[in-house]
């Protein structure tokens, strides 16, 4: 079985974030308390769902600190690793962030499945086409329990 579990790039352990990430119904690490625990629980993880508030259209300062923390070659620990982003905003810059989540993680060596991205805009969030938003959380959660298969490539696949 994989271990699955949340990083929480805000520095609030009650905010907008944590709550989105409380839904998923696994454990949470808080970057609050520390980078390093946060870290070593990466190391031991299967499947890392990264979360972080929008800053100015970028990921919160805890968030940029884990990611520098992250070591890549040559050994690229995170390799075969899978992640999954959630940012949330209350104006604009949810895809910004999670594209500042993206690149780096990636060259580190994780693997990212189709829709394994979701912002949540405070203020949108009931006027999204479908409310969409409102929903995401749960259609991520979905994701998260699906199990991931391995193709001859060395891509991760959802079935």
């Amino acid at each position: 079985m994989n271990r699955t579990i949340a990083i929480n790039g805000s520095s609030s352990n009650h905010g907008q974030t944590s709550g989105l990430l409380n839904q998923l119904g696994i454990p949470i690490y808080h970057l609050q308390d520390g980078i390093e625990p946060a870290y070593e629980a990466i190391l031991k993880a299967d499947v890392i769902v990264f979360a972080t508030p929008t800053h100015w259209f970028n990921v919160s300062a805890l968030m940029k600190q884990l990611i520098d923390r992250m070591e890549e070659g040559p050994e690229y620990p995170c390799e075969g690793k899978t992640a999954f982003f959630v940012a949330t905003c209350d104006e604009d810059g949810g895809q910004q962030a999670i594209n500042q989540m993206f690149a780096p993680l990636n060259h580190m060596g994780f693997s990212i499945p189709p829709y394994a991205s979701y912002f949540y805009n405070n203020n949108m969030a009931e006027k999204s086409e479908d409310q969409w938003m409102l929903k995401g959380m749960t259609e991520l959660g979905s994701r998260l329990r699906i199990p991931l298969e391995k193709n001859l490539m060395g891509t991760f696949l959802c079935p």
